[in-house]
């Protein structure tokens, strides 16, 4: 799942507020635009596979339990566009109704993009109910958009090779925002429990097993 991003102004949860907190890694050695340049290319690697959906695979499962693609690519949308109304003082996010979110995507990705570029030292999470630094927040969001590429990849039964470039970044973000003390995996956080990575794996497979996939799972044939 994407990082839990949305509107100012919620109540706050302090329990959730100590999760995030309790998470204790850093970013610090990449600046905001080092990070927003790999979520951004993170994007057009997943809006590739996005355009590209048959309609006929948009009830296939993926690797997200009780999602299909459809319900992803959703799901990306949504949480993109909750930031960006934010960013515009909007009460809500624009309603896609019954509209292919598969058309919207590229868009939506780059109002995202846009909002983080624009945004100050801190961003309001609304499952924590407080801000958090943007640079942790486009960090988590980096290493997201490459499972979820991933996700899509592997829903589709197609191969995926992510550049070694963002995979070499993206892993040790992934080991310290989910281990010991994360509030983001586990009960009550973003992701299932990380699994053991795998030195026969392939380093995407293994970022994705951090994040709590099974880096086996196919989708059947």
């Amino acid at each position: 799942m994407d990082p839990p991003l949305g509107f100012r102004g919620n109540p706050v949860d302090h329990e959730k507020s100590q999760r995030w907190s309790a998470q204790g890694f850093s970013t610090r050695r990449y600046t905001v635009p080092d990070l927003l340049r790999l979520d951004a290319a993170a994007l057009v690697l997943v809006g590739r596979e996005v355009v590209t959906i048959p309609d006929a695979a948009l009830a296939n499962p993926t690797p997200c339990a009780g999602w299909t693609v459809l319900d992803l690519v959703r799901h990306m949308n949504s949480e993109h566009e909750r930031v960006s109304a934010l960013a515009r003082g909007a009460l809500s996010a624009d309603a896609a109704g019954d509209q292919d979110p598969r058309d919207d995507f590229a868009l939506i990705a780059a109002r995202w993009v846009a909002t983080l570029e624009q945004a100050g030292p801190q961003i309001a999470v609304p499952k924590v109910g407080r801000e958090v630094p943007t640079h942790e927040v486009t960090a988590v969001h980096f290493v997201d958009m490459l499972v979820h590429r991933w996700d899509l990849a592997r829903a589709l039964g197609r191969p995926y090779a992510a550049p070694d470039e963002l995979t070499r970044v993206a892993l040790p973000i992934a080991r310290r925002i989910t281990g010991p003390g994360s509030g983001l995996n586990g009960p009550g956080g973003v992701y299932r429990p990380p699994l053991p990575e795998d030195p026969a794996l392939d380093p995407v497979d293994n970022l994705a097993a951090l994040l709590g996939r099974d880096p086996r799972w196919r989708t059947a044939s």
